[in-house]
């Protein structure tokens, strides 16, 4: 389920707070899938500085309301983790999908965050909006600064001002940028770009 529509893509995960064992261990299992975790806690008075979520978990089927009521969740997905056998599935409302306590509950949970936040940028992977990803993979890819422009309906000094603020971004971070063919791998690198995969030679393309 997500709550609302929401724009951008947003990696960050929250997890709802029961002031339980398990509240430390869900952040550390999140890290462990690749994601960054912020404890929401719903106990205490919201922190502006949390900012949009990309995914909530939640261990308690009475905290669903109160999760799509806040602003910080808006746009998120929301799972319903499991974490005793004797609570019912039957209980979660439909569309917040549910991760059971079972052995494959790890393996469950890496899946709902790939599908909801796409794959984890690596460690160290520069910051890029969503805009910003869709403009420089049509210009890296191949198109002019025009072609790139009238794609998306922008001016080409949008695109040229993309372009400069990612390349400052990567200088910056110490993986310099010289040209938009440096950019592609840089954006490869980091996961902002997938190629598609290289096809296997059929029998007939190796005959001959």
């Amino acid at each position: 389920m997500k709550v609302s529509a929401g724009m951008g893509t947003v990696q960050t995960v929250g997890v709802v707070m029961e002031h339980d064992l398990s509240d430390q261990a869900m952040i550390g299992l999140v890290g462990r899938c690749g994601y960054s975790a912020v404890p929401l806690d719903f106990e205490q008075p919201q922190e502006a500085s949390t900012g949009a979520l990309g995914a909530v978990l939640v261990r308690d089927v009475a905290r669903l309301a109160t999760v799509a009521a806040d602003a910080r969740c808006a746009g998120a997905s929301v799972a319903m983790v499991l974490v005793h056998h004797t609570q019912q599935e039957a209980m979660v409302p439909r569309g917040v999908t549910v991760i059971p306590a079972t052995d494959d509950a790890t393996k469950h949970l890496r899946e709902f965050l790939s599908t909801a936040l796409g794959a984890p940028q690596p460690k160290g992977a520069v910051k890029m909006s969503r805009r910003e990803q869709e403009v420089l993979t049509t210009y890296v890819m191949g198109s002019t600064v025009e072609e790139a422009a009238a794609q998306h309906y922008l001016a080409t000094s949008t695109v040229r001002t993309h372009y400069r603020r990612a390349t400052n971004r990567y200088t910056a971070a110490g993986r310099p940028v010289a040209n938009k063919a440096h950019l592609l791998l840089q954006m490869v690198a980091d996961g902002w770009i997938q190629l598609p995969e290289r096809p296997d030679l059929s029998e007939d393309e190796t005959d001959g």
